[in-house]
């Protein structure tokens, strides 16, 4: 194939977001804000987001020869893992990550998916992966603790053998959940538990449930698959749209009778409030409107007066606001609530560099700890240290040794609501 048809191909597949790759006027203030363009390696400009962008529009205006199909190609645009900090510092509000989603996208239509490690598979549908961890553990979580099989198993997905991945639960939160007795709330709501409260961690989706229930709902749980944020990242764009069609379905007729949908998960609250319609489709926009994050409704019942907290000793915490949270603009929420429930809170806005499971591959292993290491600059161990991601959680715990808790546990513990077995 000649250059020019490799360069028509690419464009096409890459679809209508060149209009967006076109904007930037290489002003640089989003490597500012990215955590790969401000590591030891990014010393070339292509190494940056800035240069990420620029690469895209050398490819538009033909310009360089650049062959988009190349593994260096590829490398350069997977330095970018979807933190969006850029967005927000981009004098234009250029979606850099949703350019890379297309662009790994246009990729892989052209090379075949035969391109990807094993592990960006089992990522991509990682709800699958989930619920054959739960189904066999507790035996699962032995072999993963076991070096000789983490060895094996970096050797044959690139998954890093010193990553910290989560354990498995054999009952999950489903399947508890169909068992409790019907709750008795004035007002019903949905709740989108997504995978890791559902196979790795259910006692986040039971407290979840709990808190719901205190503030007066009846929780509503859908069937439901994983909401999909590492297959738009890798740029599987066609398997992303197949998961966000089947949630959508399954969520659609509540949103249209009034129901809200709250998540307890930021990638969940992401691509229900606004990825799934930027990204893949915009008709996935018309359950938008009735998502809601945990800590906004948290926060709207506690204004109501529904919720209450009776430990009222002061508490010194830090509050980690990931990505995902600042995407959402979740920080002053959550901070509202955590100053309501007595907590003396620091804020802490680096990075973790885990990026979801970014972090966890081995090519990415060294880089990941580097941006970790200017968190671990500001965090204090004689403190509790809070983030709302899952994944960010299992990152800090991981690189920086200290435990790492979720809002929603001290929000319950200072309202005390015991979790439920």
């Amino acid at each position: 194939m000649d250059p020019q048809s490799i360069r028509n191909q690419f464009l096409n597949d890459f679809g209508s977001s060149t209009k967006d790759v076109a904007r930037c006027i290489r002003c640089g203030f989003c490597n500012s804000a990215c955590p790969t363009s401000n590591v030891t390696s990014a010393f070339k400009d292509s190494r940056t987001s800035r240069g990420r962008v620029i690469l895209l529009q050398s490819i538009m205006e033909n310009a360089g020869n650049l062959d988009p199909y190349s593994s260096e190609f590829k490398d350069l645009i997977d330095l970018c893992y979807s933190c969006r900090r850029c967005i927000s510092a981009c004098p234009a509000g250029i979606p850099i990550p949703d350019l890379m989603s297309h662009a790994r996208y246009a990729y892989l239509k052209h090379t075949g998916h035969s391109n990807l490690t094993l592990g960006h598979r089992i990522y991509s549908q990682y709800g699958k992966f989930d619920q054959l961890g739960s189904t066999f553990a507790p035996f699962s979580n032995w072999m993963l603790k076991r070096k000789i099989f983490r060895q094996f198993m970096q050797y044959a997905t690139h998954i890093d053998s010193r990553a910290r991945l989560p354990d498995f639960h054999r009952e999950t939160f489903e399947s508890w959940f169909k068992k409790q007795p019907t709750s008795n709330g004035n007002k019903k709501i949905v709740y989108f538990v997504d995978s890791f409260a559902n196979y790795n961690e259910p006692s986040i989706g039971k407290l979840t449930t709990k808190l719901l229930q205190h503030v007066g709902y009846e929780v509503i749980v859908p069937p439901q698959r994983e909401s999909g944020m590492p297959a738009i990242e890798y740029g599987m764009l066609d398997e992303a749209r197949k998961l966000a069609e089947y949630n959508f379905k399954q969520l659609k007729p509540f949103a249209q009778n009034g129901f809200r949908i709250v998540c307890s998960s930021p990638a969940a609250t992401f691509l229900l409030k606004s990825g799934y319609a930027t990204i893949l489709d915009e008709k996935f926009r018309d359950i938008s409107d009735s998502v809601i994050d945990l800590a906004e409704l948290l926060l709207e019942e506690y204004n109501h007066g529904n919720l209450e907290f009776t430990r009222k000793t002061p508490e010194p915490v830090q509050y980690h606001y990931c990505c995902l949270s600042k995407a959402l603009s979740l920080g002053p929420i959550t901070s509202k609530l955590l100053d309501a429930a007595g907590c003396v809170q620091t804020q802490i806005e680096e990075c973790c560099g885990g990026a979801g499971v970014w972090g966890t591959f081995k090519e990415n292993y060294a880089m990941s700890s580097e941006i970790a290491a200017k968190l671990a600059q500001r965090v204090t161990k004689d403190q509790t240290l809070l983030t709302e991601s899952e994944t960010c959680r299992l990152q800090i715990e991981g690189h920086l040794n200290v435990p790492v808790r979720f809002p929603l546990e001290l929000i319950a513990d200072r309202a005390e609501i015991k979790t439920m077995s």
